[in-house]
This record gives C-alpha cells, structure tokens and sequence, in this order.
C-alpha cells in the first residue's frame, strides 16, 4: 500500500528539526576526534575474524571495507554508522507510512526516531550497535510485509536481516524471539507459522549466525561467556537501587517524556489506528517492551548499560508515531500548542546532546558548569598524545618497530590508530581480558616492548614508576596535562623499561 495522502500534508517544522539535527550529526562526524572504543573496532578491522572477544565480527568488517575504500582517518571510520543512522532514518518513515497509511506518520516517526538522544549521540560513533540497529529495522520491516503478503521471498529475506545484525551485537538474538511470539499471539500470524516462511528465515539466520558459533566453540565459548557474564551476573545486594539506575539510564537515552509517551503509546495502540490483536500490534508491542523486561530483570542484579535495550526504540518509535499522528492532527485540524510542544521537546534533545559533543559553545554562552566526565571527553588531547609518542619512538634505537603498550585494551588501540598500525601496540599485562589477550596467547613473544603508556582521570593516580608482570619495572620520562573542553583533566604518562 502506498499510503491515501500526499507528502504535501507534511508541515514544514518536521523537515526543518530533522535538517537541524542532522546539520549537527554531521559536523560531529566530520570534526570530533576517534573514541577509544572505535579505535578498538578499527584494530579487530585490520586482524579480521569470524569473533571476537567482545562482540560478533560485522563492526569490523564494516570499517575495514569503508577504509579499504578511504584510507583510515576517522571520518572514513565512521562513515559505515553515518549511513547506517540515515538508512534507519528512512525505514523508520517508511514503516510508519506503511503501517499508518499517512505519510504525515512518516514523517514524525522520522522525526521522533532521529531526535532520540541514543540515536543522536550514536549517529557519528562507530559500534556493534550499528549494524544491529540497521538489521534490526530491516529485519522487522521485513518481516511485517512477509505477514500482509505471505511472501517466503520476503521471509528468506527478512531471516537474512536477522542473521546479519547477530553478526553485529548478540542482543540481535531479542528480534526472532519478538517475531515468534507476535506469529503466535496473532491469527495471521499462526497462519504463517503453519507455512514454510518464518521457519526458512530461522534457517538462513542460523547459518549466518553458524561462523560466529563456530569460532566461539574453537575459543572455549569466551566470547558467549563474557556477555552473559558481563549481562547477568550479580554485582550488589540492592536490587532496587540497581533497577532504578536502569531505569533512569532508558530515561536518559530517550528522554523521560519520549520514554513514559511510548510506553503509554504502546498500550492504547488501537486508538493509533494498528487493529488490536493483529500481527502488526504484537509486532510492535512485543517489541517494545520485551528488550525493556528481560535488561530490567537483568538489572535488578547487575549493572546493565543504557543502551542494552536499544532495539525497544524502533517499534516504540513507530507506535509513538501513531499517537502523534491523531493528538497532535486530529480531524478537526492541527492542534498549536502540543504541536510546540512537540517541537520544543526535539529541540531540547538536540541541545542537550550538542552540550555534551561541544562543550566549548557554552564557554561563548558564558555559562560555567561543572567538569562533565563523559565518554566523549575521551576523545580529547590524543594529538598531543601521538606528538609525545612519535617524539619519543624518534629517539629510540628501534622505534620504528618495537611495541607500544597501553594501559587498558582501550589505550592500546587508540595508541595503534595514532600509529596507524594494528600490530605495533599490545594492552598491559593486567589490563582487563579483551581481545588483545587472545591474540597474545596465540601469538606469544613478537617485536621487544619499547614504551608504556598510561592515562590517569585524577592526579592522585600519577605514578613515576611501575612494574609491569613478566616486563619488569618501568620509569616514567614524561608527563603530559591535558585540559579538556569539558573542563576535565586527564595526564598521560610515558614510561621506558628501567630500575
């Protein structure tokens, strides 16, 4: 169905605060440095393999073809989620004009999905999440239109979306089991299940998935066993406290009022136009809320991250849609203040989420708050990081060959892309396990470490010696002060191998 109205019922202010943020997406894209993290991915990109450690292999071989193609710089990095964020752009418009049969429906679901913070924020970041979040509406797309049409092509089709986003992120697994079970609660959807259809995408996605499996059982489950470890396991005796922080972390990610409106979205779905009991209405209920419970349960025990039950938000941005549709365009006709509202509400995500990536606007603002310590704040000062290390290598007999070390998996990796060398850097010793630990087990001894490289959050954590297990001791030689543009500090020391 191609939908009863035409895109002329879509007013101006939905385009223009979708253009805004994406003016700001880009510029973040284009000018903030790498984050640890992605420097991360980028060294699994140049060592590819059916796993790793912490996550399926598709993050990987993403960069790797984006970089192939554009050289390693950040930018080119990061390009395989900036095109991800518009392609889940464009589905979120396209399953809501489909479901709603408006393209004005479209549009907010466009809007409401694009101005959610997580999706903000992960617009220019390069993460496992990526390819997930784009398989993932692929995949539900997909498989809706494989109901209303019966399709096995459609089905084959969708399985191969869900076995492609397990290869991005284990969570992937939650997409299966919410088609499943809206099949089974639906009279359509039984229907299906007495078909071939649903069971060939569950083949196709298990043979995708096989290589992943495969590649666990050659590495003692390691990977399989970090994550539910890493999910599951109980860290404090405060279930309530840890449940709450959970919580807060969802209202942090999309904001308070978007999260409360698409949970109450989800449960009057009918009046929104989605048949009550239809394959369409447990598609997108189930969706919603069933990420939502298991992390939640998951977290009464262990701290679980915010964007765990990222893949909530697709169908909660199309049920959210809907509600939009009818409260803020009745019948009657547009109805101005929810309609400011609305608008201001995008606004304020966009703003928050701009603080955070460019601190340093609010210094011309003439606002002074507080050190931020974000996880952006990460990726600053590591030029003048590479200019201390290139200086040093310099003076060094075989600097141009020796092994940097980093601190943690994390510096170790932002310390290869400065380098430009996956294979130049190893993490400390007694770094947390990461897949720096696998390839060193595997590949034992190498090229003489040179350098240790450590960064410290707070000046009482500065060191000027250190031993390092099976390395021996280590003098630092330098130190350098960084101050951010968050107005946090960070020191970088540089040690040698000495008494």
């Amino acid at each position: 169905m191609g939908g009863g109205t035409s895109r002329r019922e879509i007013p101006l202010w939905l385009p223009l605060l979708f253009l805004l943020g994406l003016l700001a997406n880009g510029f973040a894209w284009l000018t903030l440095g790498a984050l640890p993290d992605e420097a991360y991915y980028w060294v699994w990109s140049q060592r590819l393999q059916w796993g790793y450690f912490d996550h399926p292999p598709l993050v990987a071989w993403m960069i790797r073809l984006s970089t192939e193609l554009l050289g390693d710089g950040i930018v080119a990095i990061r390009l395989p989620a900036v095109l991800t964020w518009l392609a889940s752009c464009a589905l979120a418009y396209l399953f809501a004009w489909r479901i709603y049969r408006r393209h004005l429906a479209g549009a907010l679901a466009l809007l409401a999905w694009s101005s959610l913070p997580i999706v903000q924020a992960g617009f220019h970041v390069i993460t496992p999440d990526t390819p997930m979040v784009l398989f993932g509406w692929f995949a539900y797309y997909l498989s809706w239109q494989a109901v209303r049409r019966g399709s096995r092509r459609l089905w084959i089709l969708a399985g191969l979306c869900v076995g492609l986003a397990l290869l991005g992120k284990y969570p992937a697994i939650l997409l299966p089991m919410v088609v499943f079970l809206a099949l089974l609660t639906s009279r359509e959807g039984r229907r299906e299940l007495a078909g071939s259809g649903p069971w060939l995408a569950a083949l196709v996605a298990l043979l995708l998935f096989l290589p992943v499996v495969w590649w666990n059982y050659r590495h003692n489950w390691i990977s399989f066993a970090f994550q539910l470890e890493h999910g599951i396991q109980s860290r404090i005796s405060e279930p309530w406290q840890m449940f709450t922080l959970f919580l807060g972390g969802q209202m942090g990610v999309v904001m308070p009022w978007t999260f409360l409106a698409m949970a109450y979205a989800s449960l009057r779905s009918a009046r929104w136009g989605v048949p009550p009991g239809s394959f369409t209405s447990r598609l997108l209920v189930i969706g919603f809320w069933l990420p939502l419970l298991l992390f939640g349960a998951a977290g009464i025990s262990s701290k679980a991250e915010a964007n765990w039950p990222l893949l909530a938000y697709l169908p909660g941005t199309l049920l959210l849609a809907g509600a939009l549709r009818c409260w803020l365009f009745p019948p009657a006709g547009r109805r101005t203040w929810p309609v400011a509202l609305v608008a201001t509400a995008c606004l304020v995500a966009l703003l928050l989420v701009n603080t955070v990536r460019f601190p340093w606007w609010l210094e011309y603002a003439g606002v002074e708050l507080p050190p931020q310590r974000t996880q952006l704040s990460q990726s600053y000062g590591w030029e003048e990081v590479e200019a201390e290390l290139q200086r040093l290598l310099a003076a060094m007999p075989r600097g141009d060959s020796c092994v940097v070390i980093g601190a943690s998996h994390q510096e170790s990796a932002m310390l290869a892309l400065l380098l430009k060398n996956a294979r130049r850097t190893s993490a400390a010793p007694d770094a947390r396990v990461s897949q720096y630990t696998l390839w060193q087990r595997e590949m034992p001894g190498g090229a003489p470490p040179c350098l240790y490289v450590e960064r410290f959050d707070h000046e009482g954590q500065i060191r000027e010696r250190l031993v390092l297990e099976g390395l021996g001791s280590w003098q630092r030689v330098s130190l350098l002060e960084l101050r951010n543009p968050d107005l946090t500090t960070r020191w970088f020391g540089f040690f040698l191998p000495g008494p």
